[in-house]
C-alpha cells in the first residue's frame, strides 16, 4: 500500500504520522483492497477546508472531512492485478480544527476522532454514502466495524 500523509498544520510528530500510516494500512487491508492501492490524506485547517468545500461542493463553510475519489474503483481493481498498475483510491482532506471540535462535542479522544474521520473518508472513496437513510445505516455499520477492530488492536 502506498499511503501519503500530508500535515499542513504541523499537528503530528513524525512518530504519530508513522502510526497513522500503520492504521491506514490496516484499514485498507481490512477492507480487502489490493496491495497496490494508493491513498493520500491531508490534514489542514478550517480556512483551507472552507475553500475546498466552497470550490468543489458549492458550500461556503468548513467541514470535517472531504473525499476525492480518483475514478472507477471496480475497473481499476480488475485491471491492476494484470498490469500491476497502482490503484489510485483518491485523496482525503481532514480539518484538524473540526476534528478537535468533534472530539469535544462527542466526548472522545482527538486520536479516536481522527481515526473515525479517516475511516469515514476511505469509505466515501469506496462509494459509501449517507444521503439516504438506508445508505447512512450501511456506512455507519461499516465505520463502526472498522473502528471497533482498530480499538481491539492494542498496537494502535
Amino acid at each position: 500500500m502506498q499511503i501519503d500523509v500530508v500535515d499542513t498544520v504541523n499537528f503530528f510528530s513524525k512518530a504519530q504520522i508513522k502510526n497513522l500510516k500503520k492504521k491506514i494500512n490496516y484499514i485498507l487491508k481490512r477492507l480487502k483492497l489490493p496491495r497496490n492501492t494508493e491513498v493520500c490524506i491531508t490534514f489542514t485547517d478550517d480556512h483551507f477546508m472552507r475553500e475546498l468545500n466552497s470550490t468543489y461542493r458549492g458550500i461556503n463553510r468548513t467541514t470535517d472531512v472531504l473525499s476525492f475519489p480518483q475514478g472507477k474503483l471496480d475497473s481499476a481493481i480488475a485491471l491492476a492485478p494484470q498490469n500491476k498498475n497502482i490503484i489510485l483510491l483518491g485523496d482525503i482532506v481532514i480539518s484538524i480544527d473540526a476534528a478537535k471540535r468533534n472530539a469535544m462535542r462527542y466526548g472522545v479522544d482527538i486520536n479516536r476522532e481522527i481515526d473515525r474521520l479517516i475511516t469515514h473518508g476511505i469509505l466515501h472513496l469506496l462509494g459509501y454514502d449517507h444521503k439516504k437513510k438506508r445508505d447512512a445505516k450501511r456506512m455507519k455499520a461499516k465505520e463502526d466495524e472498522i473502528l471497533s477492530s482498530l480499538v481491539s488492536r492494542n498496537q494502535f
